[in-house]
């Protein structure tokens, strides 16, 4: 596996679960919101169209796609589509446990408009052993993310921006498990 398609694939999961590396203790109402926005997330299908711009790579980002239909999660980096098998409750199930895991903070911001819809945007502020991490997380009226986009510091500095979209969610035509 390429280094390119393997800091995706890492990248990639936090996408899938709308979170940001080290999310961690839901102590507030803000952060109970976006966790429940996460949970909810976990068992409806999605695609997520991803961009990661690194400090190390100006002007040359990293873009990728996934798509989570019933137990299989597509994942596309570059021109290929891998499937990989998914388990929404095994994934809700990860997101409440790590909220568990390190310090930090939430905040309901404000109420904002994403692609003409109103969205609640919420920061998530995080402290972990790779250095903090800052996300931006809008999530629309039925109660699921529709952005996001997390702010990674420390050596692997980089910028990730995730677009949730639940309508007509199909499974790529071409991929290999």
């Amino acid at each position: 596996m390429t280094r390119i398609r393997r800091g995706l694939s890492i990248v990639t999961l936090s996408a899938a679960l709308a979170l940001p590396a080290g999310f961690a203790k839901a102590d507030d109402a803000a952060c109970l919101a976006v966790l429940d926005a996460v949970v909810k997330q976990a068992g409806v299908p999605v695609r997520q169209v991803i961009t990661i711009e690194r400090a190390a790579a100006p002007g040359k980002p990293l873009r990728g796609e996934i798509v989570r239909l019933g137990d299989t999660l597509y994942m596309r980096a570059g021109s290929e589509w891998v499937a990989r098998p998914y388990d929404a409750q095994k994934a809700a199930s990860d997101s409440r446990q790590a909220m568990q895991k390190a310090p930090h903070t939430c905040a309901r911001v404000r109420v904002d408009t994403f692609d003409g819809k109103e969205a609640t945007l919420y920061s998530v502020r995080t402290t972990g052993a790779q250095g903090p991490t800052e996300s931006e997380i809008w999530i629309g009226a039925e109660g699921l993310p529709v952005r996001q986009q997390t702010d990674v510091q420390g050596p692997d500095k980089a910028q990730h921006k995730v677009r949730f979209e639940y309508a007509n969610v199909t499974a790529p035509a071409n991929f290999r498990r």
